[in-house]
């Protein structure tokens, strides 16, 4: 008898998306392809299947304690909920949702609102910053370490990296968060009767203060709070405080105004991050009226002796130009690693 063959060692997972393909499958057009829109060349769209768009080698890999890097755990994570988002999907269809698509459902917006490029960067754009005003608190003080010496006179503009894999750590306490705001709302699905279309984003959650106008402050958590969440080009997920009576199960209802999916479609180019996805190009003019800004942090810091304070929110703004973090090259500038804060 021959020996058995040696099992072949499983492909290495580093194309990691940062947004579900089994998500943008609903955008496809009959060709299987979508519009998607780079929000730095927001002119020129790319015609497209979901797999070949937003992703990111080596996302969300992480690096083990004995150096190796571990690339399938979060993606192990996530496509157990995307698994499941036909079925849920199928259910919105029907208009009857049970537990298990309950479930479902509000795992994919959980998920979609914390493993996303808009969430990552925020935090590692407010690490770097907790990072060179803890450099500049030292220095005040006397204290910075001897290494550290030469980067004194320009703490306020020597490029300070962070290690991107610490932002994995903070989809837990996003999740946490958005899962207690999101307990104070009440939910409702809406069918677009107008034949034109929802559009959606890599950050297609979104939600504000509803007496904000202009929306001039996105994903404010600790007020009334106007939600929406893209189901497909035909369904969005709207909630709200004033929903709340209507409780988890989302009750359906449709939308005849073509101002109102206009009004959504809106919403969606403003909180789109780096890309927003299309089945057609009818809103060209509109996803490229707000390409330049996206939620970014909003910090303003407060020291005083022996305390800083960090108001930190979100704002509408340019996005941040993250400098890529290369430890080997750290002689170029300050990485987060540096100092242990």
């Amino acid at each position: 008898m021959s020996p058995a063959a040696a099992p072949r060692p499983t492909a290495e997972r580093k194309r990691h998306h940062f947004v579900s393909v089994t998500y943008l499958r609903s955008w496809a057009d009959a060709g299987g392809k979508l519009h998607a829109y780079r929000c730095d060349r927001p002119t020129s769209p790319l015609h497209v299947r979901p797999e070949e768009i937003g992703f990111e080698n080596y996302y969300y890999s992480q690096t083990r304690e004995d150096g190796s890097r571990d690339n399938d755990s979060f993606e192990n994570l996530f496509g157990n909920v995307e698994t499941r988002w036909p079925r849920v999907l199928d259910a919105v269809n029907a208009g009857s949702l049970g537990p298990a698509v309950l479930l479902a459902l509000y795992s994919m917006v959980t998920m979609m609102r914390t493993r996303v490029p808009a969430a990552r960067d925020y935090h590692e754009a407010l690490m770097a910053l907790e990072t060179r005003t803890s450099l500049k608190a030292l220095a005040d003080m006397g204290k910075l370490p001897a290494k550290l010496k030469r980067y004194e006179d320009e703490l306020d503009t020597v490029e300070v990296t962070v290690n991107r894999q610490r932002t994995l750590g903070t989809m837990g306490e996003d999740m946490r968060r958005f899962g207690d705001m999101t307990r104070r709302l009440g939910f409702e699905i809406l069918r677009d009767d107008t034949g034109i279309g929802f559009l959606t984003s890599d950050n297609p959650v979104a939600y504000f203060d509803p007496a904000d106008a202009g929306i001039r402050r996105p994903y404010i958590e600790n007020t009334k709070v106007e939600f929406y969440f893209l189901l497909s080009p035909q369904y969005v997920l709207h909630g709200g405080n004033r929903l709340l009576r209507h409780g988890p199960i989302p009750r359906f209802g449709g939308i005849a105004d073509p101002k109102k999916v206009l009004a959504i479609n809106r919403i969606t180019s403003r909180f789109a991050y780096r890309l927003a996805f299309a089945r057609d190009r009818s809103n060209d003019d509109l996803i490229q009226r707000h390409a330049d800004t996206s939620p970014v942090l909003d910090a303003r810091v407060v020291r005083r002796p022996g305390k800083i304070d960090y108001h930190i929110g979100h704002k509408f703004a340019g996005r941040p130009v993250l400098p890529k973090f290369r430890p080997e090259a750290c002689e170029d500038g300050l990485y987060d690693e540096d100092f242990g804060l």
